[in-house]
């Protein structure tokens, strides 16, 4: 089998069909009941193996910084498995920022899921979804797309039948 040495992940943006605050949690945040649903927007990343940990945005005003939530899902990833390794990565930025829809968290996703297929890592979703969650709340759902029903602070995801069309 031949080593990859990159990987190109689309990363989904999302909507909140639903939103509903049902109470307030202990830790201070809101309890949450959500409709989610991801959609044809989406953003590019690209990972390739390197020695050092880049991170690039073209075309982007978004800040290419260690409070990324794409070199916080690298370093996640690298904490969790232990590995000695790097990445360069590239995101294309195509979801409006601060929009509710999830850019970040879909890239931190693709990061995530990119990085285990790139490494060979072998991860759970389960895994995954951990790791995601110490990242951003709609982590999760990125990874785990498609439509769901999402409790707490975005950490129980049932998944639904498809929205129809």
């Amino acid at each position: 089998m031949r080593e990859r040495k990159t990987v190109t992940v689309l990363a989904p943006a999302k909507l909140n069909l639903a939103l509903d605050v049902v109470g307030l949690l202990p830790n201070g945040y809101h309890d949450l009941d959500m409709t989610m649903q991801a959609i044809t927007l989406y953003e590019r990343v690209e990972l390739r193996r390197s020695a050092g940990l880049y991170l690039a945005l073209p075309g982007s005003r978004v800040a290419a910084n260690d409070k990324n939530t794409a070199i916080k899902a690298a370093l996640a990833f690298f904490d969790y498995t232990g590995l000695l390794a790097g990445v360069d990565i590239t995101v294309h930025k195509a979801v409006p920022v601060r929009a509710g829809m999830a850019g970040g968290s879909a890239d931190a996703a693709a990061v995530l899921v990119g990085m285990n297929e790139l490494y060979g890592a072998r991860l759970s979703m389960s895994e995954l979804c951990a790791l995601g969650a110490k990242i951003g709340a709609d982590v999760p759902f990125a990874l785990m797309g498609g439509t769901c029903r999402v409790r707490g602070v975005g950490d129980f995801l049932r998944p639904l039948p498809p929205c129809p069309d």
